[in-house]
């Protein structure tokens, strides 16, 4: 396993320009300080983890100096040589002996301490209280504490080593009291934090990867916030799982031929290069589904990805010896659409109202079976004349091969076909169903369901049935009302990360988005 990197984030109201980087080489960093520091801005938060660099700029003035990996002695030399020349540490930090700081101009006392143990490190922060002192800057690490007080008033409170969840309640308490979260961190899922008096606006996120990190920030700074501070910290999920809602080229919007709507991949509509996950769309607090089948012989295959950057948007279904079997209704909904796409065969969508909004969800079912000689027409009425090659000469091959020849008796083999029992109830449409209630029956309809195309002309069709479901699950984004994919699972991975077994529940670390099964965990309706 490689460890993946997780981040914290504090953002406050603020103005002007933003910029900040991460996982960078020390060498690489120093650089890009000083392309800053020559545009007119300033090192206001400095975190080193493992080797790599993390930093946040904003609009400033003056000298500004930082260092890093220095013993304490020469740290502390260094800080007397700062404040000598009218310069105030604001930032610190110690990992493993060594220190790193960042000093700006400032004026009045400065005090900070080091290796404290709580006891001690509380009696000091009292002393530095009467004194008129205030605390900015506090560091954790092994049970070890270290910060930096500078003159100020008002109230101030710290906590160390609290849950997520009484975090939290805290910080509403202090929000509620005029009090602002100004430094956090993390450490074996347990919370630090500092609050001052103040006002406006605050907003902090917690276990999001770079890619969700980015995205929330970008938002923020559209809405006249800043990043205030920023922690990362090993994640305990595997680096490959992480970071991969979002294609680093191309895109993947899907119409069902026949249907007007226009289902998308989780992308914010971005300017220049980067690319940004649209949170709005896949944060929410619904679960309504369950399996869309109740055979226990089928597995989970491909989910959001295939295998590592190898994009699906969506879920697989089958059992191992290739077998149809019964399609459920995901969650109680409306019939929208039955019908043929040329890519993916039989498809029918549904419509799933949950918590007062109207087709707030829908499932999207792909390569059904609809009777052997109905679905042996349609690929060659319908999907062959969309086809360019090699594909179309791969399918009509497996057409062919399969007892469905353009010309000449037609007798679909069942192993592919599937037979007249395998049929949809076209009355449906317009229909509500229950969840859990037969609406299908899994096929391999269509040339994106056969397994027998490729992009590669030499690739040569092995001829097993590719009988599977493959299911998209979407959700309207009510800022634009869009339709975008959603992993049920929240993880949005590779195969690897994801539990085992079809009806596991999801307790992996991988899962830092919401997971929209009902009850947390996939289960039969």
């Amino acid at each position: 396993m490689t460890t993946g990197t997780n981040y914290i984030g504090l953002w406050r109201p603020g103005t002007g320009v933003q910029w900040w980087v991460t996982g960078w080489s020390y060498n690489d960093f120093k650089a890009k300080d000083k392309e800053y520091f020559d545009q007119g801005l300033r090192l206001t938060c400095l975190r080193v983890n493992d080797g790599k660099y993390t930093g946040v700029w904003r609009p400033g003035s003056g000298a500004q100096w930082w260092v890093t990996d220095l013993s304490y002695d020469d740290f502390k030399a260094k800080d007397k040589e700062h404040f000598n020349q009218g310069l105030r540490l604001v930032d610190i930090e110690v990992h493993d002996g060594k220190y790193t700081g960042v000093w700006r101009p400032g004026s009045g006392a400065q005090w900070w301490v080091t290796d404290l143990s709580y006891n001690d490190f509380k009696a000091k922060d009292k002393e530095h209280f009467d004194q008129g002192l205030r605390l900015t800057c506090l560091r954790v690490n092994d049970g070890k504490y270290t910060g930096v007080w500078r003159p100020g008033s008002g109230a101030q409170w710290w906590v160390t080593g609290w849950s997520y969840n009484d975090f939290k309640a805290k910080d509403k308490e202090y929000f509620d009291q005029g009090l602002r979260l100004v430094d956090i961190e993390v450490h074996d899922g347990k919370y630090t934090g500092v609050w001052r008096s103040g006002s406006g606006d605050q907003w902090w996120v917690t276990g999001y990867d770079y890619e969700m990190f980015i995205s929330r920030d970008q938002g923020y700074l559209d809405n006249g916030l800043r990043l205030f501070k920023v922690f990362p910290y090993k994640s305990s999920c595997d680096s490959q799982c992480l970071n991969q809602v979002v294609m680093p080229t191309g895109n993947y919007n899907y119409q069902i031929s026949g249907d007007t709507t226009v289902y998308r991949w989780p992308n914010v509509d971005s300017e220049g290069t980067e690319r940004f996950v649209r949170l709005s769309a896949l944060l929410f607090n619904d679960a309504p589904f369950t399996l869309p089948f109740s055979d226990t012989a089928v597995k989970r295959r491909g989910p959001w990805l295939y295998s590592p950057k190898n994009w699906h948007h969506a879920i697989d279904y089958s059992r191992d010896d290739g077998g149809t079997f019964k399609v459920l209704a995901a969650a109680p909904g409306k019939v929208i659409f039955i019908g043929w796409d040329n890519w993916s065969g039989n498809t029918m969508v549904l419509s799933h109202d949950v918590n007062g909004v109207t087709d707030a969800f829908r499932t999207v079912y792909m390569h059904l079976h609809d009777g052997p000689m109905q679905d042996c027409e349609a690929s060659w009425s319908k999907t062959v004349p969309s086809l360019s090659e090699p594909r179309l000469s791969q399918f009509k091959s497996y057409l062919a091969t399969t007892g469905c020849p353009l010309n000449g008796t037609r007798n679909p083999q069942a192993k592919y076909w599937g037979t007249d029992v395998h049929k949809i109830d076209h009355s449906l449409l317009g229909k509500y169903v229950a969840a859990g209630e037969h609406i299908a029956w899994a096929g391999n309809t269509a040339a994106g369901g056969c397994g027998c195309t490729s992009d590669e002309s030499s690739w040569t069709w092995g001829g097993g049935s590719n009988t599977h479901l493959h299911i998209f699950f979407c959700r309207r984004d009510l800022t634009n009302n869009e339709w975008y994919f959603i992993d049920p699972y929240g993880i949005y991975g590779p195969p690897n990360c994801y539990p085992a077994n079809v009806t596991d529940p999801i307790t992996t670390p991988c899962a830092r988005y919401p997971i929209a099964w009902k009850g947390g965990k996939p289960t039969f309706a």
